[in-house]
């Protein structure tokens, strides 16, 4: 049983990851590419570097838990990918808006 449950884990978290950190690199290199210059531009390169590293770095760690120690890693691993999704939702969020932002100050 634990043993599905950590390859449906590492089955849908995995390309979630890959997906999701596609998604936010075309995103941000889009509103870099807008306002290069400018702040919002430093802090939406910041913003998808650091997500990026975060996101990787939590996926490891957790795929190596999940292997390590299956029966406490799914009680760790789950709260930490639901934390990991919020915010990856917030940085979509603020991408979004940093995108709109770009468009106003363009025209």
């Amino acid at each position: 049983m634990l043993e599905t449950m950590r390859n449906i884990v590492l089955f849908v978290g995995w390309p979630i990851l890959v997906a999701g950190s596609v998604f936010i690199f075309i995103k941000g290199k889009g509103v870099y590419g807008m306002v290069k210059g400018s702040l919002i531009g430093k802090i939406s390169k910041t913003l998808v570097y650091t997500m990026l590293v975060g996101m990787y770095s939590l996926g490891i760690v957790a795929t190596f838990f999940l292997y390590c120690s299956l029966e406490t890693a799914l009680y760790v691993v789950i709260p930490v990918f639901i934390i990991w999704a919020i915010n990856f939702f917030m940085a979509i969020k603020v991408l979004t808006y940093a995108t709109n932002e770009a468009k106003k100050m363009s025209q």
